[in-house]
């Protein structure tokens, strides 16, 4: 519904209520990741709201990131993984609240989507590095760095966004996920029923996208977020 993927929820939960490792985490909330993205891009592909370009641009930087985040994922402690979690989730909160907006209006452009103006080719190739240390490190999906990317450096309307990212998500993850599992880092037995989930909930969300229209839902969103990146810091404090 906001663009994000699932795993900006999934992953504080598996740290701070279930305990599981870094790499633990990161593997299986990419499951879910890829699921969600998978299901969700499809729909937008279906509606013709991805701009195909800039998703595979991205894409492709995430390529050797995605695999150099899961191999961190197994080197980083809890106390440094916690620690920088929180700081990317009060970033995703800070932005959550700043764009609301800007997030609920969308922009009132009526051409085709590849129509319109988009990142430059060196810049999404930058984006995607970051995405794929997102996707791979952390398990948290590539949404959080692509979506406000596109909000202050492209001319596409908010459903287009939502869209390349997903489509961006959907192509950068496999490498990584092919490689936690390598590891072993997946707890298939919880990643299965997450993976259902994701099958349902993304074309839910991609179709209620187009009707919530509610600045409360993004507030109480951030708000989740603020006392989990709170709840992290704290359990090391």
């Amino acid at each position: 519904m906001v663009g994000l993927g699932g795993g900006f929820v999934l992953v504080p939960i598996l740290r701070l209520l279930l305990g599981f490792s870094p790499a633990e985490t990161a593997g299986t909330s990419l499951v879910l990741i890829v699921a969600n993205s998978a299901s969700g891009a499809v729909t937008y592909l279906m509606h013709q709201r991805v701009h195909l370009r800039l998703g595979a641009l991205i894409a492709i930087g995430a390529l050797p990131t995605s695999v150099l985040g899961a191999m961190l994922s197994l080197r980083i402690s809890p106390r440094v993984f916690d620690a920088l979690l929180a700081a990317l989730l009060i970033a995703i909160t800070v932005d959550l609240v700043w764009n609301a907006q800007r997030r609920i209006e969308g922009r009132s452009e009526t051409r085709h989507v590849h129509a319109l103006k988009g990142m430059s080719n060196r810049l999404a190739l930058l984006v995607g590095l970051a995405v794929g240390i997102c996707l791979s490190l952390f398990g948290l999906g590539g949404g959080i760095i692509v979506v406000p990317a596109l909000l202050y450096f492209s001319e596409l309307p908010l459903h287009a966004i939502s869209a390349t990212s997903q489509f961006a998500i959907l192509l950068s993850s496999p490498p990584g996920l092919i490689t936690h599992i390598v590891q072993r880092d997946v707890a298939w037995r919880d990643a299965i029923p997450l993976v259902l989930g994701g099958l349902l909930g993304g074309p839910v969300g991609a179709r209620l996208s187009l009707r919530l229209k509610s600045p409360q839902l993004l507030v109480a969103i951030a708000l989740a977020l603020g006392v989990a990146a709170a709840s992290l810091i704290w359990r090391h404090a």
